[in-house]
């Protein structure tokens, strides 16, 4: 006997945004660290997903390298959102950024193989990271601040970590 099994999805279209598109279509791209943050007074600006789950948020950015455009010096104001506390992230939402603003302690675990089904940890190990830097695509707004060039819906994909390297090492 065979049985069909029917289920309802959702999948959201998301725009296809290559290293490409986003420094073509950006005002200003560069490599900057996290100086400040705040709240703002915006509105969700998309369409899709209710308005009253987001707040939005200011952080700003030092530069310390450009590659296209100019920044102004000392520091520039990116607009982004995240959920507000309490609200329910949605399945397949969207992409939103969040910064990280003070150093993180990465624990790094490794295992030996597998030996009587067990597994034994092998060594593990604590590194304290600095915050990391941030490769930037934006976009400047009428108000003379920026906002990320791939939208709000999609955020994310404007946005690049940079941890100095050597701090992470995987066994």
């Amino acid at each position: 006997m065979r049985s069909l099994i029917v289920s309802l999805g959702f999948a959201r279209k998301v725009e296809d945004w290559s290293y490409e598109r986003l420094f073509n279509e950006a005002d200003l791209v560069m490599i900057g660290s996290v100086q400040g943050w705040g709240s703002a007074k915006a509105e969700w600006p998309e369409k899709i997903f209710d308005k009253l789950r987001f707040e939005a948020e200011m952080t700003a950015f030092h530069p310390l390298s450009q590659l296209k455009g100019e920044a102004p010096l000392p520091c520039i104001w990116v607009l982004h959102f995240s959920y507000k506390k309490g609200a329910i992230p949605y399945e397949d939402g969207p992409g939103l950024v969040t910064f990280l603003k003070k150093p993180m302690i990465v624990e790094v675990k490794s295992k030996e193989e597998e030996e009587a089904k067990e597994l034994k940890l092998k060594r593990t190990g604590k590194s304290l990271v600095s915050s990391p830097e941030y490769l930037l695509f934006l976009k400047e707004r009428k108000d003379g601040n920026y906002e990320p060039v791939s939208g709000q819906l999609d955020a994310a994909f404007s946005v690049r970590a940079i941890f100095p390297s050597g701090v992470i090492k995987i066994p």
